[in-house]
């Protein structure tokens, strides 16, 4: 269980990818949401670091798992777990202060899981462009799988990285 996150800041970009463990299969409705929006100016370096080392805390005690990327001032965030809670998470994720316009792209119910199995089931640093390729490489191999909710997860994240280069 866990989250990816993608930070970047003045000088460094930044991947945090923890892995995660298949939902047990005892009818858990698994939702997947996924939103983008605007980081407050305010936001220092340090206040990004701290958020992201406490939204990897809580993301392993919920059993959340996605991915989140802070680029130009813009979040994208994908955010998969129990129905109840992720419903119970974005509300506060809307509520949070430290960012703006939030827009809602994707809002299903999914059959498990899509990022069950990305980075080994260890907690990793992505922070060069050879880590962002393994991104790459883990999207086409769920492409494969040819889930719909998958795809649709891979093209939203292709279009934010396209359009905040």
């Amino acid at each position: 269980m866990g989250s990816l996150f993608f930070l970047r800041n003045k000088s460094y970009l930044s991947f945090i990818c923890l892995n995660f463990k298949k939902t047990p299969n005892f009818h858990i409705l698994i939702k997947t949401i996924c939103y983008i929006s605007n980081i407050c100016q305010n936001l220092t370096s340090d206040d990004i670091h701290k958020l992201k080392a406490r939204i990897v805390i809580k993301n392993n005690q919920h059993g959340i798992t996605g991915i989140l990327l802070i680029k130009n001032g813009h979040v994208f965030q994908i955010i998969e777990g129990s129905t109840d809670y992720i419903d119970k998470l974005y509300l506060k994720i809307y509520q949070d202060h430290r960012h703006n316009g939030i827009i809602k792209l994707l809002d299903k119910t999914i059959k498990d899981h899509i990022f069950s199995l990305y980075g080994a089931g260890k907690f990793s640093v992505v922070s060069n462009y050879s880590d962002l390729k393994k991104l790459y490489l883990y999207f086409n191999w769920i492409k494969e799988a040819n889930y719909l909710p998958a795809n649709e997860i891979i093209h939203l994240t292709k279009n934010f990285l396209k359009y905040n280069t």
